[in-house]
């Protein structure tokens, strides 16, 4: 079944992306290598707060100023305020993950009220979101080679 698929990439990205973490100095999470545009905290938050909105609507269970420091075009020398902790967003993502999965599978075939960014259900939706998080982990897996 295609959900369970798309629930499993998203487990292996997420399992990927934390066992990449594991060991790294938060310190090191807000550095922004040469040749990058973001820091990997920004990163963490981009992926969750994409995520959130791909999955679960604007109004899904973060905060709403995490558009401000996470969304598309926003960058951490912009950043003013309480920035969430590398450990939070990792707790987030952890927590969104459990929310992903619980989706009944029915629900992906859904169809969207109105086409998103060239998709038109919740399950071509939620494939988007999937390689949307890929790419990011990519560039933290990237980064991390950097910074250490």
């Amino acid at each position: 079944m295609v959900s369970e698929l798309i629930k499993l990439q998203f487990e292996l990205s997420r399992d990927g992306l934390l066992k990449d973490l594991e060991g790294v100095s938060p310190e090191a999470l807000d550095v922004q290598p040469e040749g990058f545009n973001n820091n990997i905290r920004w990163h963490l938050g981009h992926i969750l707060s994409a995520t959130e909105q791909f999955m679960f609507g604007r109004n899904g269970q973060l905060p709403a100023v995490y558009n401000d420091y996470f969304g598309y075009g926003s960058k951490p020398a912009n950043w003013t305020g309480d920035v969430p902790a590398a450990d939070v967003l990792v707790d987030q993502l952890k927590s969104q993950l459990s929310r992903i999965k619980e989706i009944p599978n029915e629900v992906f075939a859904n169809k969207l009220p109105k086409q998103i960014l060239g998709q038109n259900t919740v399950g071509e939706l939620a494939a988007l979101a999937s390689y949307h998080e890929a790419n990011h982990c990519g560039q933290i897996h990237a980064m991390l080679r950097v910074v250490k």
